[in-house]
């Protein structure tokens, strides 16, 4: 039974290989302009490229409103802890989209909505995709860019919060509520300047 479950395992995290692995190399070689668009759209169309149905894109009214509700006290402790100011001016419309359309919804898709879907909506799965959205971060934005120490710890940090999105995928069942929280996150994060 556990060679079976691990051979499910090979098509999706060779996927994740070679998606991370295209996106690193082209953020080496593209400009911005290009860059977003096109790995926005590689990370939203693998999972049907590779044969798979993103079930959790469905509009889920309960899940949202618990997304909504967990953001809401998950993002307010945020704030708490870093205790810097909130500057909303520091988020301007193409902040916006660009966190919606080329950040939250291709990356949900990606990783919960595919990857989370064939390894295990479970903790364990939840950890390992984790790791494996930290470690994606890791290679895109330090390897494919080049960053510093703290680059690289801004990278592995998103660990934690991809915690809370697989968790709240698993109680809601819908990518909605993921794909709120990471847009929001990213639009809180943003306008507090970061760590």
């Amino acid at each position: 039974m556990r060679m079976i479950i691990q051979r499910n395992h090979v098509l999706p995290i060779c996927v994740y290989v070679v998606v991370i692995f295209v996106i690193t190399i082209m953020v080496r070689v593209f400009p911005a302009g290009v860059l977003f668009p096109v790995s926005a759209g590689i990370m939203f169309l693998s999972p049907f490229i590779a044969g798979s149905r993103v079930d959790g894109l469905r509009w889920n009214t309960r899940g949202v409103v618990v997304g909504l509700v967990l953001s809401s006290f998950i993002l307010a402790g945020y704030l708490l802890l870093v205790s810097k100011p909130f500057n909303l001016k520091a988020v301007s419309l193409s902040v916006v989209v660009f966190h919606l359309f080329f950040v939250s919804i291709p990356e949900e898709v990606f990783f919960r909505g595919y990857l989370q879907e064939k390894l295990g909506n479970n903790l364990r799965g939840v950890l390992f995709v984790s790791f494996l959205f930290a470690l994606g971060h890791v290679a895109t934005r330090c390897i494919g860019r080049g960053c510093s120490g703290y680059g690289y710890l801004e990278a592995l940090l998103t660990f934690f919060p991809s915690i809370a999105m697989g968790y709240m995928y698993i109680i809601s069942r819908t990518l909605w509520a993921n794909i709120l929280f990471h847009f929001l996150a990213n639009i809180v994060y943003t306008s507090t300047g970061g760590l």
